[in-house]
């Protein structure tokens, strides 16, 4: 008998679903919520130059982040990043909320998906992108946390018609713990 394998599709929510249920197996008593702000730089993987459309490629973006820190080694984070007119082709400015699972301590792996907002975009928001994190979180004081991390991003630019891109950011977050 053959066993069953779920598609490759299924695969990342699956694996989402099994860290989220492990990590709310850890006890409560350790939990820390982290509020902060920070910066992005980003820059497009590809050239995007076409008479058609003004692009940026490049650019600083403000971030609020929030950071669930159950115990253990699994956390949560969700992040608003804000952008000028010209990002992913926008002619207004953008914002693009974004939702990561964090892997680690101090050292750590993220994965996660965001999505695009401009009253530019048809439907005004974009379709998901995918993140991939990897960066370095330590406490600066007690209860404040410097963040540092580098960001790649698959799929950011598709509502472009006529190009298509990923984006790298690195970026620096200040959060503090309650």
């Amino acid at each position: 008998m053959q066993s069953f394998r779920p598609p490759p599709s299924y695969r990342l929510p699956s694996l989402l679903i099994l860290i989220s249920c492990l990590a709310l197996a850890v006890p409560s008593g350790a939990a820390e919520h982290r509020f902060g702000v920070g910066v992005n730089y980003w820059e497009t993987v590809d050239d995007l130059v076409d008479e058609e459309f003004d692009v940026e490629e490049d650019g600083l973006a403000p971030v609020l982040t929030y950071q669930y820190r159950p115990g253990g080694l699994i956390g949560f984070q969700v992040d608003l990043e804000y952008f000028e007119e010209g990002f992913g082709g926008s002619t207004s400015e953008a914002l693009s909320p974004q939702a990561y699972v964090t892997v680690g301590g101090g050292i750590y792996g993220a994965i996660g998906v965001g999505v695009t907002y401009s009253d530019d975009f048809d439907g005004e928001f974009s379709d998901p992108f995918w993140a991939a994190r990897a960066g370095l979180d330590f406490e600066l004081l007690p209860k404040i946390h410097i963040d540092i991390h580098a960001n790649y991003r698959a799929d950011t630019f598709d509502e472009l018609d006529q190009a298509s891109s990923d984006t790298v950011t690195l970026g620096i977050a200040l959060r503090a713990g309650l």
